[in-house]
């Protein structure tokens, strides 16, 4: 049996795509050590998050995902609110965004990846009060409060095989009607992690 110039034209086209998504699984998913930054470092402590990740336009050179991730900003230090109590913030924390990852060089199973994201954050912060050492009076409470912000993301990632990479990135975080600069919302941060794909 012969096989028709159409097939052959058809098998040649599907090939590349098919290797493309080979090197680049759909789904994803990552745990990241995050440190607060801007604003945020001077109210929280370190702290750690997760995302899922779904792949998408794997057969392009420049890739998409789309990125949910949950986590947590453990207390900060104490911040005075008079002569004889203060507070302490910690905060969980949701995102959801798209990324643009940019292959720097060829785009091979290993590599270098710029990446550039938008998005939105959500997080509920809690805000504890806390004695002063020698204070007679006993202050005790918390309450939690919710905001959104706008994210912006942009970071490298490291293609050490096919499933595994490693992520540097920095999540700039603005909030709406803010006056501040981009940067100087409460839920910037510097993270690094290790990513699985599957």
């Amino acid at each position: 049996m012969r096989a028709c110039p159409s097939s052959l034209m058809l098998a040649l086209l599907v090939a590349p795509v098919l290797q493309a998504q080979e090197l680049s699984p759909r789904m994803g998913v990552s745990a990241f050590l995050t440190r607060p930054s801007d604003e945020a470092g001077k109210v929280y402590s370190s702290g750690w998050k997760m995302n899922l990740t779904v792949h998408v336009r794997r057969e392009f050179p420049v890739e998409g995902r789309l990125r949910l991730e949950f986590g947590e900003f453990r207390e900060g230090r104490d911040i005075p609110t008079s002569p004889t109590s203060s507070v302490r913030y910690s905060a969980r924390t949701r995102l959801v965004g798209y990324d643009w990852l940019f292959p720097l060089g060829p785009k091979r199973e290993t590599g270098f990846d710029f990446i550039l994201g938008i998005g939105g954050a959500h997080w509920f912060r809690e805000r504890r009060n806390v004695n002063v050492p020698g204070n007679p009076v006993l202050y005790t409470g918390s309450s939690t409060s919710d905001k959104l912000a706008f994210a912006g993301t942009v970071g490298f990632r490291v293609r050490i095989t096919r499933m595994v990479a490693l992520e540097l990135h920095q999540v700039l975080t603005s909030l709406p009607g803010s006056s501040r600069d981009f940067e100087d919302a409460e839920l910037s941060h510097t993270a690094l992690g290790v990513g699985i794909r599957f």
